[in-house]
């Protein structure tokens, strides 16, 4: 019999992976098992990191021997997550925030008191190595005693970037609070002590939808138990800055969170000028030192030659870590549920200091639209708000299914738009949301995975199964959004038609283009075997209101500021304005040639990757940057990282230099068909192109 500490996972997304393996790491625990609301997920975190078992229901699971729950549900789901496990008895870590609100954490002390429960927060930048570092210098009295504490917390989101604006934490402003500024003010109230009083300048708020303001930045000051500490708190950040300075009486020490760096600046002996050099040196020595550090167990890592040190999971472990061994020894954690309820509070209270919303304009009245009603199918995101409007603009009725219907954009709050909870994965909400309508567009591409077959799965098997759910509906015609990453761009001999068929060779492309290739191809063959009327629409580099500047087509950007191009950034790029797009779907709704055809939609205006961050660069005011590359160098690259990993015994696709090569986008592209079939007319003046591709982004804000 194992004498270990029994652990049981509550919630199986992506922190659930982190929980897991961290979990391996620490001696006297075992993951016992896995409750999910969605099994199959659950049944995937079993297999991976071997748990005993899946429960079927979260009161099974409470009635379980498990010793220790962590639960890893969304926020908004920790207390009815947690309360079956408190009211058990049962030793529960949540993830943070410990709850949405006072109330809530009132009432896990109450019912933890009635039952005897312990209850610790998982705060993993508590446990951040370079805070660690910080902590560790002040305690030792080398720099003095500590009389303030500075934070600035900028990060970007990508949440934010991608516009979900239907995530838990743009609901309300103080959701925002408890998602991400719980991070830095736990790592403040863990040095400088409990919050005595605090003051707050909030920015103002950016509407994201009808009514719904988001609060992303504020300054905070607070006048805590051993020091007063201010804090700027900033969301959608372009640069990344996550750093604590503590001001001591001889010396300053300095910790940044997110490069994993911790150094000091302190005096010699020696005359002011000398010192000034002294101290510069030793303060570079100990950043350059880091650096490298941080470079060298990176790379270790990956060749698995040591476990993972990255700052995020060090952090994680440390936290994990720290509340079994506090367990053991004292039996509660440092970091309890008063130290959480203590963070939802100061939250709380910033929060209150928010402005609101300017009152807007009283919306005009306007008719609702009688013709035929179009279902957009994955219709609240860049590409489908612009089509809602244009099908609106057509005088259709709209039925638009999603699976977030939170904080939607002003078009969907018009007359003539009627919006459904779904997913595309599941027949019966298609059935529901297809009902009575004559025409379906698909724009959704069912979600990614973490292999080919969850991600094939996700994107094939349910472009087939709308197709299959239209027919069987009595659908007139279906249109499907797919992208140009269907078919082979690498070739700059080579002109691409309408007519020309998906890549014949997916295998050799990277997941989303293979599974992009292999929707188009099943739906082809749908349309051939069946007669079924359908449309394919082939998107290129989709820009303008709505959508980050920063295309994916342009390269891969490891920031904004660099992007490193697929070529040598030369050739024209095959760009489509938004607005564009959506016309041309709409149009193949109802146009008579459509069905059983392919249409690319690339505009007349095709500036090359070099050409366009140029411009984009004078625009938006930025010193943006081209890295030219090859594509057998990133090859190179890339099957160096391959063999790494094969040698060390993961199983990973082999990357393919034909992929990099289509990604280069070199191939042109004709778009005739569309524009004969269709009355397709898109933008063909460089100085339009330029204001709704880049001017629209001039001055914008974070969000």
């Amino acid at each position: 019999m194992s004498n270990k500490k029994k652990v049981l996972l509550v919630g199986a997304g992506n922190i659930a992976k982190t929980h897991a393996a961290a979990l391996r790491e620490i001696p006297g625990v075992e993951l016992y098992g896995v409750f999910d609301v969605n099994a199959a997920t659950a049944q995937g975190l079993v297999k991976e990191f071997g748990a005993g078992r899946v429960f079927n229901s979260i009161e099974e699971a409470a009635a379980s021997d498990a010793d220790t729950v962590h639960v890893l549900t969304p926020p908004d789901f920790h207390l009815s997550s947690a309360m079956p496990f408190v009211a058990a008895g049962k030793t529960v870590l949540l993830e943070k925030p410990v709850g949405v609100s006072t109330a809530e954490c009132e009432q896990l002390r109450e019912a933890a008191g009635q039952s005897g429960a312990v209850i610790g927060v998982n705060q993993n930048l508590v446990f951040n190595p370079a805070y660690v570092q910080l902590k560790e210098a002040i305690a030792s009295g080398r720099l003095g005693k500590p009389r303030y504490l500075d934070y600035v917390y900028e990060v970007p989101l990508r949440q934010l970037a991608a516009r979900q604006f239907g995530h838990w934490m743009f609901r309300k402003p103080l959701n925002i609070l408890l998602e991400q500024a719980v991070h830095p003010l736990s790592q403040v109230l863990d040095l400088a002590g409990s919050v005595r009083e605090l003051s707050v300048l909030a920015e103002d708020p950016v509407e994201i939808s009808p009514g719904v303001g988001l609060h992303n930045a504020c300054q905070v000051s607070l006048r805590c138990e051993r020091m007063p500490a201010h804090m700027r708190f900033h969301v959608g950040a372009e640069f990344t800055v996550c750093r604590m300075t503590v001001v001591c009486d001889d010396g300053v020490a300095v910790a940044d969170m997110f490069a994993n760096q911790f150094h000091t600046l302190e005096r010699t002996a020696y005359m002011e000028p000398v010192d000034a050099w002294l101290s510069a040196r030793a303060t570079g020595q100990q950043v350059k030192s880091q650096g490298f550090s941080v470079l060298r167990d990176y790379v270790i890592a990956t060749a698995k030659l040591k476990p993972r040190s990255d700052a995020f999971y060090l952090g994680m472990k440390g936290s994990l870590q720290a509340f079994y061994q506090e367990l053991q020894s004292q039996g509660k954690p440092r970091i309890d549920l008063d130290f959480g309820a203590e963070l939802v509070s100061v939250c709380e209270q910033m929060a209150a200091a928010f402005k609101p919303l300017p009152a807007g304009a009283t919306p005009v009245a306007e008719p609702a639209p009688t013709g035929d009603l179009v279902v957009v199918l994955g219709g609240t995101g860049f590409i489908g708000s612009h089509t809602v409007a244009a099908l609106l603009g057509q005088g259709h009725r709209v039925r638009v299914m999603a699976r977030g219907v939170n904080n939607l954009q002003p078009v969907f709050s018009r007359p003539g738009v009627e919006i459904v909870r779904g997913d595309v994965k599941n027949k019966a909400d298609l059935e529901r949301a297809i009902a009575g309508a004559p025409y379906v567009i698909n724009l959704a591409h069912g979600g990614g995975g973490a292999n080919f077959e969850a991600i094939r799965a996700a994107m094939v098997d349910s472009a087939v199964m709308v197709a299959e759910v239209c027919r069987a509906a009595g659908v007139q015609r279906m249109v499907h959004v797919g992208s140009i990453a269907s078919l082979f761009l690498g070739d700059a001999g080579e002109t691409i038609t309408g007519a020309t068929p998906p890549d014949p060779r997916p295998e050799t492309r990277a997941d989303y283009a293979r599974a992009k290739a292999l929707a188009d191809q099943a739906l082809m063959d749908i349309h051939q075997k069946t007669g079924f009327p359908i449309v394919l629409m082939r998107p290129g580099l989709v820009v303008g209101s709505g959508t980050s500047p920063f295309h994916s087509g342009l390269g891969f950007f490891n920031n904004d500021q660099y992007c490193v191009g697929w070529n040598g950034g030369q050739n024209a790029l095959p760009w489509v304005l938004v607005g564009d797009c959506a016309s041309a779907i709409v149009a193949a709704v109802t146009a008579p040639a459509a069905p059983g055809r392919a249409y690319n939609l690339v505009g007349d205006v095709r500036p090359s990757a070099r050409e366009y961050l140029a411009d984009l660069s004078r625009t938006i005011g930025r010193p943006l940057k081209f890295v030219p590359s090859s594509p057998t160098g990133l090859w190179l690259v890339e099957m160096g990282k391959w063999l790494i990993k094969r040698v060390t015994g993961r199983a990973v696709a082999r990357p393919f230099k034909r992929d990099l090569m289509s990604r280069g986008l070199l191939a042109k592209i004709d778009c005739s068909n569309a524009k004969q079939d269709l009355g397709w007319q898109p933008v063909s003046d460089a100085a339009t192109f330029h204001r709704q591709a880049m001017a629209v982004h001039a001055g914008e804000g974070s969000a």
